[in-house]
This record gives C-alpha cells, structure tokens and sequence, in this order.
C-alpha cells in the first residue's frame, strides 16, 4: 500500500515480465529478419543455378535429339572411344558430384542441316582419301572453310577436312555452279571407307550417289572456368569435337596446354556451375549402359535408342542455407539436378528404315 505523497513506479516483477515479453517479441522480428536475409540472398542464387541447368540441358539435348542427322541408319553416332580418353568416354571428365565417379565426355556426330547439302560429281569418289572433290552445286558460305565435313551415299559415311581449292575442274554438264573442294585424309576415330558409291552423272542426282554435308562433331565435358572471378566448374561444348576447324588437334579445357577460347579453339563454355554430366545409353532390349554400343551394319539392336542425360548444377555462394558437400567431394553448396531422356534422330530413321527392310524389325522394342 503507498502512502500518499510516494511517487508511482513499476514494481521489480512488473520490470522482469516487461522485458521478457520485449526479449521475446525482439527475438521473433531478429528470426524473420535474419530468414528473410537468408532467403533474399538464396533464392537469386538458386534462381542463377537453376537457370544455367535449364539452358545447358536444352542444349545437349537439342545436340543429342540431332545426333545422326542425315547419317546413315548404321552409322557410329555416338563416340565409343578415342585417344583423348583412353578408357572410354564414360568417366574421362574432372570429379563428379553425383557419385564418387568422375564427370563423362559425350561425342555426337551429325551434320548442319541448316546448311545446304552439295551432290559430289567427281569421278570414282573414294571416302577418306586425300584429294580433290568436285560438287554440282557451288561451295555455301556456310560451309566455313577450312571446315569438317561428312560424305555419305546413305549407307556408309566418312568425316574428313575440307578446305579452298584452286582447280576449275568442273560437272560433266559444264553447270558454273560447281564447287571445288581439297579434302584431307579421314579423321583417325572413323576409319576410311572403302568407295563410297558413284558420282552423280546428271541433275537432280539419281541412284546412290555421294552427298557432301557440313559435319558437326559435338562434344560436351565438364573442366574448370576460366574467368578469374569464377573459376568454379563449367560445361563447355565443341562443335568440331577435340579437333580446330583445320584438322589439327586442339587442347581441351581442364588440359595442362589449354589456355581459353582463342587461338583457333573450338571450345566455348556454354554454362557455369555445371558440376557433373553423367550420360546413359540403351540400346536392343537394354539394359541402360555407360557406354554406347558399337553399332554393327544390319544390327538393328545396336542402334541407339535412348540417351539418359544427368546434369548436376551448384551454388557455390557463402554461408547459404541447405549446404552440403558432394558424394564426390566437392566443397559445401547449394546443388540440384536435372535429368532428361531424348531420342536421336538416329532412332527415328531406324523406325522408318526398318519398317521397310526385309529383316524382321522388333518395333515392340522401341517404348521404354
């Protein structure tokens, strides 16, 4: 009880629960700042990860879709080795994150439809060997010479190095259109060819005769970055495979002799972030295999059918929530993953060869 004339004030209990609650209330704002700090600096990066996955698996899989265009139905679409990775293409990259494995090279061959084909008219054309190829119809710009290219007579194909030619020799109608093209011996991962078929005699070409396209080799693998400020992992791609336009080997990222895009280097890095590219094959009646088959002439079975393509993304920004270290040892990030399953025009071409072919075409095999 307070006498009259003692000054109001809080009691000492009145105190301890006031502060209490203004602890408590203080420590809730503290928890909603801090969650809304957090996620104001995680969703951008994720938003970033996410991002670069999306764009570098629309396009190795627009790569794989058009793996064996215009190609013959048995051809080798899909690298199965080559001196770059003595073991084979599957695990020949930097560490993974998926698994304890290390990253895999993929290798497509197919040729730029966008650019027009050109009927040869050279007498006894003989696929990969070095010398001189008259075409009916002029050399497109497109081609980009010197430049690989890919003869075919739609059963049998060669990638060889095309380059200027200086000869006048002409078709036998004397059409000043004709184009004139030095080809270099055949690339060494697809052996020459014995003669490819017969010259086209008169337009429009008639019976089996040999087709000269613009040929892409597209190869994809994972190595560091080479930006300073970001020399985190990448996916890098090349259009000429481990070649340069003229033939000759190039260094591949992750290489010790490897020092950026220029220099006549067929390497562009295509997304940051990619951590891990894991590919799978099926084939016949499967099982998914690490490696592509060696397709066998007549061998419906040894054709491709499906690629399983995996493609691990990171976040490799400071103090972000969810952090975690890699199966394969990678340092703490924010990391996701994306898996797609494409068919090769390859496959399609089979569908519609083998439906025509004499042997039996097992077409209950194609859904997977």
């Amino acid at each position: 009880m307070r006498t009259r004339g003692t000054e109001a004030g809080f009691s000492l209990v009145e105190l301890m629960i006031a502060m209490t609650v203004t602890l408590i209330v203080s420590g809730a704002i503290y928890g909603l700042l801090t969650a809304g700090s957090d996620a104001f600096r995680r969703e951008p990066e994720l938003a970033d990860r996410q991002q670069n996955i999306r764009a570098a698996m629309d396009l190795i899989s627009r790569d794989a879709f058009n793996a064996g265009a215009s190609m013959p139905t048995f051809a080798q679409t899909f690298t199965v080795a080559d001196p770059g990775c003595p073991g084979g293409l599957d695990g020949c990259g930097m560490a993974g994150s998926i698994s304890a494995d290390p990253t895999d090279v993929v290798e497509m061959l197919s040729v730029d439809e966008q650019c027009p084909f050109q009927t040869v008219c050279s007498a006894a054309p003989v696929a990969g060997a070095l010398g001189e190829f008259v075409t009916r119809e002029g050399v497109p710009a497109c081609m980009a010479l010197p430049g690989l290219v890919l003869l075919t007579d739609n059963t049998s194909f060669v990638i060889q190095v095309a380059s200027a030619s200086t000869s006048t020799a002409t078709c036998d109608t004397g059409d000043a259109r004709n184009g004139n093209l030095t080809l270099s011996a055949a690339l060494p991962e697809w052996p020459p060819l014995a003669a490819i078929g017969p010259a086209a005699t008169a337009p429009p070409p008639v019976g089996n005769v040999v087709f000269l396209h613009r040929g892409r080799i597209v190869r994809y693998r994972i190595a560091p970055g080479t930006d300073p400020t970001d020399p985190g992992p990448a996916l890098w791609r090349s259009e000429t495979g481990r070649y340069q336009r003229n033939g000759t080997l190039a260094d591949e990222p992750g290489e010790t002799g490897f020092t950026g895009t220029g220099g006549g280097s067929p390497w562009e890095m295509v997304a940051r972030g990619i951590e891990d590219l894991q590919v799978q094959y099926f084939a016949g009646l499967g099982p998914w295999t690490d490696a592509p088959p060696v397709v066998t002439n007549g061998d419906w079975d040894s054709i491709v059918r499906r690629v399983r393509i995996t493609l691990s993304a990171r976040s490799s920004a400071s103090n972000l929530t969810g952090q975690s270290t890699s199966a394969g040892g990678a340092p703490d990030a924010v990391r996701g993953q994306l898996t797609t399953v494409v068919m090769p025009r390859q496959a399609f071409n089979e569908l519609q060869m083998c439906r025509g072919s004499a042997t039996p075409c097992p077409e209950d095999r194609y859904v997977q």
